[in-house]
């Protein structure tokens, strides 16, 4: 599902920045320093947090994959020529991504799924493209903060079939992605965390 206006001020503003610094920073609190050639990022936007993957969590090569071309315009025309071999973008879908099965070292997904219309597919193809062993890192937002009185009327978010934080983790672990020690788990408007892909 594509975003409306006030959800690009989001994206492309400095503040949002700030916070997906901070949810590397967390990722790496809960997993540590890993080495992962080859990351996919689902729902890139125009690429500000495909930056602080390679500066700040030290990834070989990012993809962007996004629903949006004009962000995907956007993130290419912003790329800085220092990093224009280690971070690619296109236009992608993702409940069925292009790519073979454990084909990533890592997959990362900055509030993106809750938009996704199938979320249960979009987990299965993560799970599908990640390599055993490897990380699944995500932020997520449950209805409670984006369905409440005020935001609804704001923001665009599919309306059926939306998962809450129980639901959420369910779908993770039937497929196969074992959520990480040291997530909370508790709240009720979103979580950050990791989840790492078990060998079968």
């Amino acid at each position: 599902m594509l975003m409306n206006w006030p959800e690009r001020v989001w994206i492309y503003s400095p503040v949002r920045v700030f916070f997906l610094r901070r949810q590397a920073e967390r990722w790496l609190r809960l997993a540590g320093e890993r080495k992962a050639e080859k990351v996919l990022e689902i729902g890139c936007g125009p690429g500000r947090g495909a930056r602080i993957l390679v500066q700040k969590m030290g990834f070989g090569r990012v993809f962007g994959l996004d629903l949006d071309p004009k962000v995907i315009r956007d993130a290419v025309d912003r790329l800085s020529r220092r990093l224009d071999n280690r971070i690619s973008f296109f236009v992608g879908d993702a409940q069925t991504l292009p790519f073979a099965d454990r084909e990533f070292d890592a997959v990362v997904n900055y509030g993106i799924i809750h938009h996704i219309l199938d979320w249960r597919q979009a987990i299965g193809e993560i799970s599908r493209v990640l390599k055993p062993g490897c990380m699944f890192y995500f932020e997520e937002i449950y209805p409670p903060l984006y369905a409440n009185f005020l935001l609804k009327r704001l923001v665009r978010h599919p309306s059926e079939d939306r998962f809450d934080g129980p639901q959420f983790l369910e779908t993770l672990g039937a497929n196969n992605l074992r959520l990480l020690d040291g997530v909370n788990t508790r709240s009720r408007f979103g979580i950050v965390g990791a989840a790492v892909k078990a060998f079968p």
